[in-house]
């Protein structure tokens, strides 16, 4: 019955593109603007939608937010966003991020709406462990959030939720610098920006930063070091309805960490190596004509680093390969309706710890998304995927958003989605101590299977007149065959991987903004969330009973050159673990000023009243300050 149901959604999206493909043409012309594709808006959906139109749960932190809160990192430029939290990892390295208390490997991290490679992945670490330190902040144009399951978008991997990082494309001849510094993290940066000139245009970007040592004042051991990075973005018109897009990015870490060799008797302090190399290239092309917009992009991205063994002792290198390549288009079919539809390859390659062999992964994809508009008051969009794994077979992702218009200022949303995350290769084959770092080995696993997930949420949203606005949002979520890890043998040598049956999460989210006039907006949220194992009942790790964030923001209001942020967000009962259960808050502030478009510094101060909480990522308080001219 499963393998039937299986076929016949795929017969039924086959049915559906063909459909698509023989009416398209017969669609009207007028009115295209409200339709196009933009290739880099695609976190929530495949098209532009706002985010009041939008039935999903979707924010963006723009690049005037990132500057205000004097972000020096993505890491930073997150702190204030809803019901993500993110959270230093167990051994200090790296961070966990996890939105609506969903499992840490089920945050999908793109960049332009693309998949880079990362780890598969790293004890006690999501595969995303180490992502956001390895983006350039200064080439951000905004991070686009998706909170909830985006499979019928997206592919495998999705499940709770998609940060999308947009980087700048070349607006006109320019160029600035920048440098930033702090208790964490030093940084100087570089853009340079042609303009158009005939039909090319290019951007390039290049940030040197260091992380800090600062042991002595985090309680553990972190990684400090060097790191670099480098954006190149080229745009070439060959005529008004078609485009090419050429984007190459490349980044390097040299950093290094003291842990404890635990094969040594007796167990001693040792030097950890963490070298990486990433190289990513992609290529883009987009048409149009009277009624459609088109796109076929490839893109290719390899992430090199060391085992990280104790004792820079010789290990093999650990390589990362991702290859896409996605064809879709995005056809009005009729004046109140607009169909999305595409096919995607996906391959990924890892070699496994303690050895050279490499495995692959393979996957292959259809997908169909439709807007329909039912008169003026309601917008579905309804979408559905198909995909099928060399390993795992086919899977079907479903999604069904509504959004109803009361008025003006007023509208329900609601959503249904489901997700699955198929095994990494580490998770199915891996066998790793990384050199005696770790007491237990971790084994992988061949017999695991898919996670897979499905949940629904409702919303309303209010503006009340011109000054305020509120969201509220209830969602339920269920989780099928996840993956974690454990003792396994009963003399408790080693640890492997394995399916729990289910887990559950819901939970409330309420987000409220106010103009107070003369410059001043306050603004908060608060989050309240129950995510537990359904077995035991026992909560699950990273995950806050309640989180509070309230933030006042005062901009001058005639030339609007100084800004002052400040803002204090407060966790109670985080599940760090098993038996670590904390509740703390911090405070932080931001100053920053600006001579005309053409200079720019800041000031800040993170967790001003000093709460010290390493395992959470508070070491302190925390001081940066940084300076940008543009020319």
């Amino acid at each position: 019955m499963q393998h039937f149901a299986k076929k016949s959604s795929l017969l039924i999206a086959l049915c559906i593109l063909s459909s698509i493909n023989s009416s398209g043409n017969a669609a009207a012309a007028d009115d295209l603007h409200q339709y196009n594709l933009d290739e880099y808006v695609v976190t929530a959906t495949r098209t532009e939608l706002t985010q009041k139109e939008n039935p999903r749960s979707v924010e963006v932190i723009t690049q005037e937010d990132i500057k205000n809160t004097g972000a020096i990192s993505v890491r930073d430029a997150l702190r204030l966003a809803t019901n993500i939290d993110v959270i230093s990892a167990s051994h200090g390295s790296g961070e966990n991020i996890s939105i609506r208390g969903g499992n840490t490997n089920d945050v999908l991290i793109l960049v332009n709406g693309r998949r880079v490679a990362n780890e598969s992945y790293f004890i006690s670490l999501s595969t995303n462990a180490f992502a956001l330190d390895r983006l350039n902040l200064s080439n951000v144009e905004r991070i686009e959030i998706l909170r909830g399951q985006a499979s019928a978008i997206y592919g495998s991997g999705s499940m709770s939720g998609v940060i999308n990082i947009i980087t700048k494309k070349s607006e006109k001849p320019k160029a600035s610098a920048g440098i930033s510094t702090g208790t964490r993290e030093m940084s100087n940066y570089y853009h340079f920006d042609t303009g158009k000139s005939g039909k090319f245009s290019a951007s390039f970007d290049a940030n040197f930063s260091k992380l800090r040592n600062i042991d002595d004042k985090a309680g553990k051991k972190l990684f400090n070091g060097p790191k670099q990075a480098y954006n190149l973005n080229i745009d070439y018109e060959m005529d008004e309805n078609n485009s090419l897009n050429l984007l190459v990015d490349y980044d390097k870490e040299n950093l290094e960490s003291i842990s404890y060799n635990f094969t040594a008797r007796p167990p001693r302090e040792a030097l950890i190596p963490f070298k990486s190399e990433r190289k990513t290239v992609g290529m883009t092309y987009t048409g149009k004509n009277a009624n459609s917009n088109y796109s076929l992009a490839a893109f290719y991205s390899q992430l090199s680093r060391d085992a990280g063994s104790v004792d820079n002792a010789a290990t093999d290198e650990k390589k990362y390969k991702s290859w896409n390549i996605e064809a879709r288009d995005t056809v009005k079919t009729a004046e109140n309706n607009k169909l999305t539809f595409g096919a995607e390859y996906r391959g990924d390659k890892a070699t496994l710890y303690g050895g050279n062999n490499m495995k692959n992964s393979n996957q292959y994809s259809i997908y169909v998304q439709d807007e329909y508009r039912a008169g003026s008051k309601l917008l579905l969009t309804p979408a559905v995927r198909f995909d099928h794994h060399d390993s795992f077979g086919n899977h079907t992702s479903a999604n069904l958003g509504a959004t109803y218009f009361i008025n003006d200022k007023a509208r329900f949303k609601a959503n249904y989605g489901s997700s699955y995350r198929a095994p990494s290769v580490d998770e199915l084959y891996g066998s790793f101590n990384h050199g005696g770092i770790f007491a237990y080995p971790l084994l992988g696993n061949p017999d695991l299977k898919p996670e897979k997930v499905h949940g629904w949420e409702i919303s309303y949203e209010q503006e009340f007149g011109d000054t305020t606005s509120a969201k509220l949002t209830y969602f339920d979520n269920k989780k099928d065959d996840a993956i974690d890890y454990k003792f396994t043998d009963s003399t408790y040598t080693y640890r492997k991987f394995y399916n729990i049956d289910s887990t559950s999460s819901k939970g409330i989210e309420f987000e409220v903004k106010h103009d107070l006039g003369n410059g001043f907006t306050v603004a908060g949220n608060y989050n309240w969330l129950n995510a537990v194992d359904d077995s035991d009942g026992s909560r699950i790790q990273y995950s806050a009973r309640n989180t509070y964030t309230a933030k006042l923001m005062w901009t001058e209001p005639v030339q609007k050159e100084w800004n002052v942020t400040a803002w204090n967000k407060w966790y109670t009962d985080f599940q760090y673990s098993s038996t670590a259960i904390y509740s703390v808050n911090t405070f932080n502030f931001t100053v920053s000023k600006r001579w005309g478009e053409k200079y720019r510094v800041f000031a800040g101060i993170d967790n001003v009243f000093n709460k010290d909480l390493s395992d959470m990522g508070f070491y302190g308080r925390m001081w940066r300050l940084g300076a940008e001219m543009k020319f």
